[in-house]
Protein backbone atom coordinates (compact mmCIF):
# COMPACT_ATOMS: atom_id res chain seq x y z
CA UNK A 1 0.00 0.00 0.00
CA UNK A 2 1.34 3.46 -0.87
CA UNK A 3 1.69 6.40 1.52
CA UNK A 4 -1.04 8.25 -0.44
CA UNK A 5 -3.48 5.36 0.05
CA UNK A 6 -2.77 5.29 3.77
CA UNK A 7 -3.52 9.01 4.05
CA UNK A 8 -6.78 8.63 2.15
CA UNK A 9 -7.98 5.47 3.88
CA UNK A 10 -9.48 7.06 6.99
CA UNK A 11 -11.13 10.30 5.85
CA UNK A 12 -14.75 9.45 6.69
CA UNK A 13 -16.08 12.42 8.77
CA UNK A 14 -18.49 10.12 10.60
CA UNK A 15 -15.67 8.26 12.37
CA UNK A 16 -15.63 8.61 16.19
CA UNK A 17 -12.58 9.70 18.18
CA UNK A 18 -11.98 6.06 19.15
CA UNK A 19 -12.28 4.98 15.52
CA UNK A 20 -9.87 7.71 14.49
CA UNK A 21 -7.44 6.64 17.21
CA UNK A 22 -7.50 3.05 15.95
CA UNK A 23 -7.25 4.28 12.38
CA UNK A 24 -4.22 6.42 13.23
CA UNK A 25 -2.54 3.48 14.97
CA UNK A 26 -3.20 1.23 11.97
CA UNK A 27 -1.90 3.89 9.59
CA UNK A 28 1.28 4.32 11.63
CA UNK A 29 1.84 0.57 11.64
CA UNK A 30 1.39 0.40 7.88
CA UNK A 31 3.69 3.38 7.37
CA UNK A 32 6.33 1.77 9.58
CA UNK A 33 6.04 -1.38 7.47
CA UNK A 34 6.50 0.61 4.26
CA UNK A 35 9.57 2.41 5.66
CA UNK A 36 11.08 -0.88 6.83
CA UNK A 37 10.48 -2.51 3.46
CA UNK A 38 12.01 0.45 1.62
CA UNK A 39 15.07 0.39 3.89
CA UNK A 40 15.54 -3.32 3.20
CA UNK A 41 15.10 -2.81 -0.56
CA UNK A 42 17.66 0.02 -0.61
CA UNK A 43 20.09 -2.08 1.43
CA UNK A 44 19.73 -4.98 -1.02
CA UNK A 45 20.08 -2.72 -4.05
CA UNK A 46 23.15 -1.02 -2.57
CA UNK A 47 24.73 -4.42 -1.98
CA UNK A 48 23.93 -5.65 -5.48
CA UNK A 49 25.18 -2.45 -7.11
CA UNK A 50 28.44 -2.54 -5.18
CA UNK A 51 29.48 -5.95 -6.51
CA UNK A 52 29.44 -5.19 -10.27
CA UNK A 53 30.84 -1.69 -9.71
CA UNK A 54 33.78 -3.18 -7.81
CA UNK A 55 34.33 -5.76 -10.57
CA UNK A 56 34.30 -3.04 -13.26
CA UNK A 57 36.68 -0.86 -11.23
CA UNK A 58 39.13 -3.74 -10.72
CA UNK A 59 39.01 -4.69 -14.42
CA UNK A 60 39.73 -1.10 -15.49
CA UNK A 61 42.63 -0.82 -13.05
CA UNK A 62 44.00 -4.10 -14.39
CA UNK A 63 43.81 -2.85 -17.99
CA UNK A 64 45.46 0.45 -17.02
CA UNK A 65 48.26 -1.20 -15.09
CA UNK A 66 51.85 -1.52 -16.30
CA UNK A 67 51.53 -5.30 -16.35
CA UNK A 68 52.29 -7.18 -19.54
CA UNK A 69 48.71 -8.23 -20.30
CA UNK A 70 48.14 -10.73 -23.08
CA UNK A 71 45.43 -10.05 -25.72
CA UNK A 72 43.44 -12.95 -24.30
CA UNK A 73 43.51 -11.46 -20.78
CA UNK A 74 42.49 -8.08 -22.21
CA UNK A 75 39.48 -9.69 -23.89
CA UNK A 76 38.50 -11.38 -20.61
CA UNK A 77 38.68 -8.08 -18.72
CA UNK A 78 36.66 -6.25 -21.38
CA UNK A 79 34.07 -9.07 -21.43
CA UNK A 80 33.74 -8.80 -17.64
CA UNK A 81 33.20 -5.02 -17.92
CA UNK A 82 30.48 -5.54 -20.54
CA UNK A 83 28.82 -8.25 -18.48
CA UNK A 84 28.77 -6.24 -15.25
CA UNK A 85 27.64 -3.09 -17.08
CA UNK A 86 24.69 -5.04 -18.52
CA UNK A 87 23.88 -6.26 -15.00
CA UNK A 88 23.90 -2.69 -13.68
CA UNK A 89 21.63 -1.51 -16.48
CA UNK A 90 19.19 -4.36 -15.78
CA UNK A 91 19.04 -3.48 -12.09
CA UNK A 92 18.50 0.22 -12.76
CA UNK A 93 15.83 -0.49 -15.39
CA UNK A 94 14.02 -2.82 -12.97
CA UNK A 95 14.02 -0.18 -10.23
CA UNK A 96 12.52 2.45 -12.56
CA UNK A 97 10.00 -0.02 -13.99
CA UNK A 98 8.76 -1.12 -10.59
CA UNK A 99 8.38 2.52 -9.52
CA UNK A 100 6.36 3.29 -12.66
CA UNK A 101 4.17 0.21 -12.15
CA UNK A 102 3.47 1.27 -8.56
CA UNK A 103 2.59 4.84 -9.49
CA UNK A 104 0.74 4.42 -12.79
CA UNK A 105 0.60 0.74 -13.67
CA UNK A 106 -2.91 0.81 -15.16
CA UNK A 107 -2.06 3.77 -17.38
CA UNK A 108 1.06 2.00 -18.66
CA UNK A 109 -0.86 -0.95 -20.07
CA UNK A 110 -1.96 -1.12 -23.67
CA UNK A 111 -4.28 -4.09 -23.54
CA UNK A 112 -5.49 -6.13 -26.48
CA UNK A 113 -7.71 -9.20 -26.67
CA UNK A 114 -5.23 -11.81 -27.86
CA UNK A 115 -5.60 -15.58 -28.42
CA UNK A 116 -3.53 -17.20 -25.69
CA UNK A 117 -2.13 -20.14 -27.68
CA UNK A 118 -0.61 -18.18 -30.59
CA UNK A 119 0.79 -15.58 -28.17
CA UNK A 120 2.62 -18.28 -26.16
CA UNK A 121 3.82 -19.98 -29.34
CA UNK A 122 5.33 -16.73 -30.64
CA UNK A 123 7.17 -16.18 -27.37
CA UNK A 124 8.40 -19.78 -27.28
CA UNK A 125 9.76 -19.70 -30.84
CA UNK A 126 11.75 -16.56 -30.00
CA UNK A 127 13.29 -18.40 -27.05
CA UNK A 128 14.17 -21.36 -29.27
CA UNK A 129 16.07 -18.99 -31.58
CA UNK A 130 17.96 -17.36 -28.69
CA UNK A 131 21.49 -18.74 -28.31
CA UNK A 132 21.48 -18.25 -24.54
CA UNK A 133 19.19 -21.27 -24.29
CA UNK A 134 21.57 -23.52 -26.24
CA UNK A 135 21.81 -26.85 -24.45
CA UNK A 136 18.53 -26.41 -22.60
CA UNK A 137 15.62 -28.58 -23.65
CA UNK A 138 12.75 -26.17 -24.30
CA UNK A 139 9.30 -27.77 -24.28
CA UNK A 140 6.03 -26.21 -25.45
CA UNK A 141 2.92 -27.91 -24.06
CA UNK A 142 -0.03 -25.89 -25.37
CA UNK A 143 -3.13 -27.66 -26.77
CA UNK A 144 -4.00 -27.18 -30.42
CA UNK A 145 -6.44 -24.36 -31.16
CA UNK A 146 -5.93 -22.91 -27.69
CA UNK A 147 -7.55 -19.67 -28.78
CA UNK A 148 -9.07 -18.43 -25.53
CA UNK A 149 -8.88 -14.64 -25.57
CA UNK A 150 -6.97 -12.88 -22.81
CA UNK A 151 -6.86 -9.11 -22.38
CA UNK A 152 -3.15 -8.31 -22.03
CA UNK A 153 -0.46 -5.81 -22.84
CA UNK A 154 1.72 -8.02 -25.09
CA UNK A 155 4.95 -6.18 -24.25
CA UNK A 156 4.45 -6.43 -20.49
CA UNK A 157 3.28 -10.05 -20.64
CA UNK A 158 6.33 -10.93 -22.72
CA UNK A 159 8.39 -9.25 -20.00
CA UNK A 160 6.84 -11.57 -17.41
CA UNK A 161 7.52 -14.72 -19.43
CA UNK A 162 11.04 -13.55 -20.25
CA UNK A 163 11.76 -12.96 -16.55
CA UNK A 164 10.48 -16.44 -15.69
CA UNK A 165 12.52 -18.09 -18.46
CA UNK A 166 15.64 -16.18 -17.40
CA UNK A 167 15.02 -17.24 -13.82
CA UNK A 168 14.82 -20.86 -14.94
CA UNK A 169 17.95 -20.42 -17.07
CA UNK A 170 19.99 -19.14 -14.12
CA UNK A 171 18.93 -21.95 -11.81
CA UNK A 172 19.21 -25.04 -14.02
CA UNK A 173 22.12 -27.01 -15.40
CA UNK A 174 23.11 -26.75 -19.06
CA UNK A 175 21.22 -29.91 -20.01
CA UNK A 176 18.03 -29.11 -18.06
CA UNK A 177 14.55 -28.60 -19.45
CA UNK A 178 12.27 -25.56 -19.32
CA UNK A 179 8.60 -26.09 -20.10
CA UNK A 180 5.97 -23.55 -21.12
CA UNK A 181 2.45 -24.95 -20.83
CA UNK A 182 -1.14 -23.75 -20.84
CA UNK A 183 -4.52 -25.08 -19.79
CA UNK A 184 -8.01 -23.83 -19.01
CA UNK A 185 -9.79 -23.99 -15.64
CA UNK A 186 -13.26 -22.46 -15.55
CA UNK A 187 -12.91 -18.88 -16.77
CA UNK A 188 -9.16 -18.78 -16.15
CA UNK A 189 -6.25 -19.52 -18.44
CA UNK A 190 -3.41 -21.24 -16.58
CA UNK A 191 0.10 -20.54 -17.92
CA UNK A 192 2.99 -22.43 -16.35
CA UNK A 193 6.76 -22.05 -16.65
CA UNK A 194 8.48 -25.07 -15.11
CA UNK A 195 12.09 -26.19 -14.79
CA UNK A 196 13.84 -29.23 -13.37
CA UNK A 197 16.54 -27.28 -11.54
CA UNK A 198 17.59 -27.34 -7.89
CA UNK A 199 14.33 -25.85 -6.64
CA UNK A 200 13.66 -23.27 -3.95
CA UNK A 201 13.73 -23.92 -0.22
CA UNK A 202 10.46 -23.81 1.72
CA UNK A 203 11.69 -20.76 3.66
CA UNK A 204 12.56 -18.82 0.50
CA UNK A 205 9.42 -19.94 -1.32
CA UNK A 206 7.20 -18.10 1.17
CA UNK A 207 8.90 -14.81 0.28
CA UNK A 208 9.79 -15.36 -3.38
CA UNK A 209 7.82 -12.31 -4.59
CA UNK A 210 8.76 -9.98 -1.73
CA UNK A 211 10.75 -6.98 -2.94
CA UNK A 212 12.83 -6.73 0.21
CA UNK A 213 13.69 -10.43 0.49
CA UNK A 214 16.98 -11.83 -0.75
CA UNK A 215 16.72 -15.42 -1.89
CA UNK A 216 19.47 -17.69 -0.56
CA UNK A 217 22.68 -17.25 -2.51
CA UNK A 218 22.76 -20.99 -3.18
CA UNK A 219 19.95 -20.35 -5.68
CA UNK A 220 21.34 -16.99 -6.83
CA UNK A 221 25.08 -17.65 -6.88
CA UNK A 222 26.21 -15.16 -9.51
CA UNK A 223 27.19 -11.59 -8.78
CA UNK A 224 25.13 -10.30 -11.68
CA UNK A 225 21.88 -11.87 -10.53
CA UNK A 226 20.31 -8.48 -9.92
CA UNK A 227 18.53 -6.91 -7.01
CA UNK A 228 15.89 -9.60 -6.78
CA UNK A 229 13.18 -7.40 -8.32
CA UNK A 230 12.40 -9.51 -11.39
CA UNK A 231 9.79 -11.68 -9.68
CA UNK A 232 8.26 -8.68 -7.91
CA UNK A 233 7.88 -7.04 -11.32
CA UNK A 234 6.19 -10.20 -12.64
CA UNK A 235 3.74 -10.21 -9.74
CA UNK A 236 2.94 -6.51 -10.18
CA UNK A 237 2.32 -6.86 -13.93
CA UNK A 238 0.11 -9.92 -13.46
CA UNK A 239 -1.82 -8.17 -10.68
CA UNK A 240 -2.51 -5.18 -12.94
CA UNK A 241 -3.89 -7.69 -15.46
CA UNK A 242 -6.35 -8.91 -12.76
CA UNK A 243 -4.47 -12.19 -12.55
CA UNK A 244 -2.37 -14.08 -10.02
CA UNK A 245 1.05 -15.69 -10.03
CA UNK A 246 2.26 -18.35 -7.62
CA UNK A 247 5.27 -20.62 -7.24
CA UNK A 248 5.65 -24.30 -6.36
CA UNK A 249 8.92 -26.09 -5.67
CA UNK A 250 10.11 -29.34 -4.12
CA UNK A 251 13.91 -29.23 -3.79
CA UNK A 252 14.04 -32.27 -1.52
CA UNK A 253 12.70 -34.51 -4.30
CA UNK A 254 14.52 -32.63 -7.10
CA UNK A 255 11.27 -31.72 -8.84
CA UNK A 256 12.37 -28.22 -9.80
CA UNK A 257 10.23 -25.11 -9.75
CA UNK A 258 6.90 -24.13 -11.32
CA UNK A 259 5.57 -20.60 -11.73
CA UNK A 260 1.81 -20.60 -12.31
CA UNK A 261 0.00 -17.63 -13.84
CA UNK A 262 -3.80 -17.37 -13.87
CA UNK A 263 -5.46 -14.83 -16.15
CA UNK A 264 -9.16 -14.20 -16.75
CA UNK A 265 -10.60 -15.25 -20.10
CA UNK A 266 -12.36 -12.44 -21.96
CA UNK A 267 -14.16 -14.74 -24.42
Amino acid sequence: MSEKNIKNEYTDPSLSVEDLSHALFDANQKMAGIIKERDEIFANISHDLRSPITAIHNAVEYLESDLDISPEEQKKAIHLIHERTDALQTMINNIFLLTRLDNSGDKMLKKEDIPCGPFLEDFFFLCEADSKYDGRKLILDVPENFDYLISIDPQQMNRVLDNLFNNALKHTSSDASITLSASIAGNKVIITVADDGEGISHEDLAHIFDRSYKVDTSRTPTSNSGAGLGLSICQKIISIHDGTISCESDPEHHKGTRFIIQLPVTC
